[in-house]
């Protein structure tokens, strides 16, 4: 049986799922790959969230975005940060290295535990809340 191509991003059922990012590339895979199961914001809704994907900016502080995001997740909540391919990050203009966003999303308490292709030219890390770190009964 073939996969839905949501699949790989485990989209939290019931719960909404936003996207932000401001690339025509990003907004346009976003419609082809979720439909109407993602909903693109230009702000973050109020509260915590059980699912949310953002493209990764070129500029400001790596960290300051990652803690940001942390706080808006549900304790087993995901955070997808949609970034260039090696090969595309001059292309697309983009200043920070996979690692480096690796590491940013770790300084800001998270952990990475999946990598997923985006499109042709945009990969995305999964972060989660540590397991450690999530109250009981919220794992």
């Amino acid at each position: 049986m073939a996969q839905t191509p949501w699949a790989k991003f485990s989209l939290p059922g019931e719960e909404p799922a936003y996207a932000r990012g401001s690339s025509a590339e990003f907004r346009r895979t976003c419609r082809e790959i979720f439909g109407p199961l993602v909903e693109w914001v230009r702000e973050w809704p109020p509260g915590n969230h059980a699912w949310l994907m953002a493209e990764v900016p070129g500029e400001g502080s790596l960290p300051a975005f990652f803690r940001g995001l942390e706080k808006r997740l549900t304790p087993s909540g995901s955070l997808w940060a949609v970034l260039p391919k090696k090969p595309f990050m001059e292309q697309l203009s983009f200043p920070f290295t996979w690692i480096e966003v690796q590491r940013a999303g770790l300084s800001a308490g998270l952990v990475d535990n999946k990598i997923a292709a985006f499109s042709p030219r945009l990969t995305s890390i999964r972060f989660v809340i540590p397991v450690a770190r999530r109250p009981a009964g919220k794992r």
